[in-house]
């Protein structure tokens, strides 16, 4: 469920609504894409047992 702030604009809305609109013909046309999603990130899928018993508290800048 995505709840949008009162700040948006109108055009901001508009574009949300045709990408959920294009998602949702790519789902349907190819729903293993779905499952594989998302699949342009540098990082696909966390491990958050690992993040979870060995958190990294801090920053640092490479």
């Amino acid at each position: 469920m995505v709840e949008p702030t009162e700040t948006e604009s109108k055009e901001t809305l508009d574009l949300f609504a045709e990408n959920m609109i294009q998602v949702l013909e790519e789902a349907g046309k190819n729903p293993e894409a779905m499952k594989e999603a998302p699949y342009s990130t540098p990082v696909r899928r966390l491990d958050e047992v690992s993040a979870a018993r060995k958190p990294i508290l801090g920053w640092f800048p490479e």
